[in-house]
């Protein structure tokens, strides 16, 4: 359950040291920077890895929104959430869409429904299942198959963190508006 105060409160970015700042950059505005640069040695390690993932992935922005929107649904993350919708409809996502990828794939056509079962599974238990790898593999490249391993796990560790933080939504990102941290 998450808690109802933050954990970790996020610090004022007029607060932060110059080794907090240079690793902040642009995202100072966003709590989730404004907390994780209280472990400056965790968060420079760990911001490569995130970028890797969401900004040089080979898999395209729609199916990572897809595999992401169920991925924190069923993590039960607020923090990511409302930032993944905006994302989604960035990428071309609907609204109705939208909703459908967080409750289980409903209306999407079935290669969509094929990335909720995929975030389900490796949500669920930690490994894609023979059905859904095969359908998976007629569609992504090795390395993109790696990829969307990687992509689940990596904001299942990040609902985690946000969650047992007690991360606060960011302003514009809890009511649909304002641009996406992802």
């Amino acid at each position: 359950m998450r808690p109802t105060e933050p954990r970790i409160p996020p610090i004022a970015p007029d607060m932060f040291t110059a080794e907090q700042a240079a690793i902040a950059g642009d995202h100072a505005k966003y709590n989730f920077a404004r907390v994780m640069v209280q472990h400056p040695e965790l968060y420079r390690t760990f911001i490569p890895f995130g970028e890797q993932l969401m900004r040089r992935s080979s898999l395209p922005a729609r199916d990572r929104e897809i595999l992401l929107l169920r991925t924190l649904t069923l993590c039960r993350e607020a923090y990511e959430a409302p930032h993944h919708v905006l994302i989604a409809r960035h990428a071309g996502l609907t609204d109705q869409e939208i909703e459908a990828a967080k409750s289980g794939g409903g209306t999407l056509p079935a290669a969509d429904r094929t990335l909720v079962h995929a975030a389900e599974e490796l949500v669920r238990n930690h490994c894609v299942s023979d059905t859904t790898w095969r359908s998976l593999a007629q569609r992504y490249s090795r390395a993109q198959l790696m990829e969307l391993v990687f992509l689940v796990g990596e904001y299942t560790m990040t609902a985690m963190a946000t969650n047992s933080f007690g991360i606060p939504v960011d302003g514009d990102a809890a009511h649909g508006t304002g641009e996406a941290n992802g």
